[in-house]
């Protein structure tokens, strides 16, 4: 074999290698939690983000399910809200910082059905 097939034998072995390590795991995941994860739809890589987050495979589903990414979702849990709660609030028109606000002074969202006298 030429040098040049040599190197080059070399290089592809070493991107395969290199590529495999990048792809997203389930490591650090019970079976129990991987299954959790998977029946809520999310693959390796997103259900280790949401999970180093704070979150839960149920969690993460309503926070998704409400619209929410991953961002967005860290940003009103933090703040104390519930996905439901959160999902309320911006359904009523809110942002956070507004939903934090109206909160503090006791205020609910106004829910759709309630408005339209449903």
């Amino acid at each position: 074999m030429n040098t040049k097939l040599k190197i080059i034998a070399v290089v592809f072995v070493s991107l395969i290698i290199g590529a495999c390590s990048s792809t997203p795991t389930w490591e650090g995941m019970s079976q129990t939690e991987i299954a959790q994860w998977k029946q809520a739809g999310f693959d390796p890589g997103t259900a280790q983000s949401w999970s180093k987050k704070g979150f839960t495979a149920a969690d993460a589903s309503s926070w998704r399910n409400g619209g929410f990414d991953l961002d967005k979702a860290t940003d009103w849990k933090e703040e104390k809200f519930t996905a439901d709660e959160a999902k309320a609030w911006k359904a009523g028109g809110f942002n956070l910082d507004e939903a934090v606000e109206d909160r503090a002074k006791g205020l609910q969202p106004v829910q759709a059905e309630a408005a339209s006298g449903k």
